[in-house]
C-alpha cells in the first residue's frame, strides 16, 4: 500500500488551505513551503505538521506543527 500524506494546522486538523492528499512526505512539505513563500503567513498559520494515513485509515501524526523554513527572495 502506497503511503498517502495530508498537512495539518496548529490545533492537529487538516490544514484549511492546503487540505488535499500528497503521494510523499516531500511533496506535502514542498507545497507547504510554497503557499507560505506567496502569502504574508501569520506566526500562527506558519506552523504546519504532516501526517500520514496508517493502514486501517487512521491519520497519525508523522511531523508535529511546526514553522517551516521558507527561502527568502533576493
Amino acid at each position: 500500500m502506497d503511503r498517502i500524506y495530508r498537512l495539518i494546522d496548529a490545533c492537529f486538523e487538516p490544514h484549511q488551505q492546503l487540505d488535499d492528499c500528497y503521494a510523499s512526505l516531500d511533496e506535502a512539505i514542498t507545497d507547504a513551503v510554497t503557499w507560505l513563500e506567496q502569502i504574508c503567513a501569520e506566526p500562527q498559520q506558519q506552523l504546519i505538521g504532516v501526517e500520514v494515513c496508517a493502514a486501517n485509515g487512521d491519520w497519525r501524526t508523522c511531523r508535529l506543527p511546526t514553522q517551516l523554513i521558507c527561502n527568502l527572495p533576493n
